[in-house]
């Protein structure tokens, strides 16, 4: 009997690289070289009746990123996973294929590169903004106080600013745990400051006077989290759609709003 591919999350570990078109992550890496594409072919349909029951949809077949195999872009629990089948139709792969020269996870680049997120339609106006609030150049950032990487990354978003005023990071405190109120109320006191002096007491490890406004942007933002689907923290949100999570170091993170 058939069953659906059980996946994780992917923690999606991006270095600049992602600045290119990851939609070609795989070209020039050894794909489909020669004659391969005349010998063998996999349609949209046929990947779709061989992976019946196992996957939700096939939205895609592409050269994979070595000869003998295809990339079947499958949707799975509402996002997009980039699945590997080999020539035989008899074989499918789930894992990650690392280009060697720069150790840059092309599945990873790819999974992202799959499941953009529509920009306009995440609500901003109760978000923490730091930098430049009319720049087009921007990062929404997903952060919990209690997370260790977020507390870095503040430092370095920080960092960001100072190097070049011209960007906008635009925070939306998350717990990750909306059953922690001690985190939720930290959350919620940020907010309502909406200056980023109440964030920067809670990333230097400062006690904060409880929330003076009533605001539910907290809870909204659990459910854009709940909606895309995001699950770690720190995550951040692209210009184009494209979702990343993990710490970044200043310089990395000014690249990703180009």
């Amino acid at each position: 009997m058939q069953r659906k591919i059980a996946l994780g999350c992917f923690i999606i570990a991006i270095s600049p690289a992602l600045a290119a078109a990851p939609a070609s992550a795989f070209k020039d890496h050894g794909a489909m070289k020669g004659s391969c594409v005349g010998c063998h072919s996999l349609s949209r349909e046929e990947a779709a009746s061989v992976l019946k029951g196992m996957v939700d949809n096939v939205v895609a077949v592409i050269p994979g990123p070595f000869p003998g195999v295809w990339e079947v872009d499958a949707g799975i629990g509402g996002k997009v996973y980039p699945l590997y089948m080999d020539y035989s139709k008899k074989l499918l792969f789930q894992g990650n294929f690392f280009r060697v020269s720069d150790r840059e996870n092309l599945t990873r680049l790819r999974y992202a590169d799959l499941n953009r997120v529509d920009v306009s339609s995440i609500p901003l106006e109760n978000a923490i903004v730091l930098g430049n609030p009319s720049s087009k150049r921007r990062l929404i950032v997903l952060t919990d106080p209690s997370c260790p990487h977020c507390v870095r990354l503040h430092g370095e978003i920080k960092t960001a600013i100072a190097k070049d005023p011209e960007v906008a990071f635009f925070v939306m405190p998350y717990p990750r745990n909306p059953g922690d109120r001690a985190v939720y109320a930290k959350c919620l006191a940020a907010v309502c400051d909406k200056s980023g002096k109440v964030l920067d007491d809670i990333y230097s490890g400062k006690e904060v006077p409880p929330a003076k406004c009533d605001s539910r942007a907290v809870d909204e933002t659990i459910r854009l989290a709940d909606r895309l689907q995001i699950q770690g923290t720190p995550s951040m949100i692209l210009p184009d759609g494209r979702v990343v999570s993990g710490y970044r170091e200043a310089d990395e993170l000014l690249s990703l709003t180009r």
